[in-house]
């Protein structure tokens, strides 16, 4: 399941969840171990879905030159196991350098050129934004963003 959320300065939060795991409180967190196609691995998963997000963000952005979009690496469970990974866990619950915000933003930093947008990542949250070149957000108005965005829905 994808979702796509339009916030105010055309920001674009983009998440994504298994279908079956659509009433889990941990539904951004849970990894797909099968394939969703009869021979593919999850690996190919990971890809078919990136490609999807790819090409909504396209859709959108042709159609807005101004649109920012975001994201925010949602720790898998042991990334949030407290015994395991208590330096990288902040008091909001948000994790520091997940593997998805890692993986996240080596992937778009191939597809989004600087030339057309900024890439602006704040590790402590695993919060990113692909922010156009043609917006006006400045970098303190992301990071109150993302700061808001994290006590209203995380």
């Amino acid at each position: 399941m994808l979702e796509v959320e339009h916030h105010p300065d055309n920001i674009y939060i983009i998440k994504f969840f298994q279908k079956n795991h659509k009433d889990s409180s941990y539904r951004y967190s849970l990894l797909n171990k099968k394939s969703i196609r009869k021979g593919s691995s999850g690996a190919k998963n990971f890809l078919i879905i990136l490609n999807t997000i790819i090409k909504v963000v396209l859709e959108i952005y042709s159609k807005n030159k101004s649109s920012s979009f975001g994201f925010i690496g949602s720790p898998t469970k042991d990334e949030l196991n407290k015994k395991v990974n208590k330096a990288n866990i902040n008091i909001d619950g948000t994790v520091a350098q997940t593997k998805r915000f890692n993986t996240y933003g080596i992937y778009v930093k191939r597809y989004f050129s600087p030339e057309k947008f900024e890439h602006i990542e704040i590790s402590t949250s695993s919060s990113y934004l692909i922010k156009s070149k043609k917006s006006n957000l400045k970098l303190k108005s992301v990071e109150l963003f993302f700061q808001n965005y994290i006590e209203l829905y995380c």
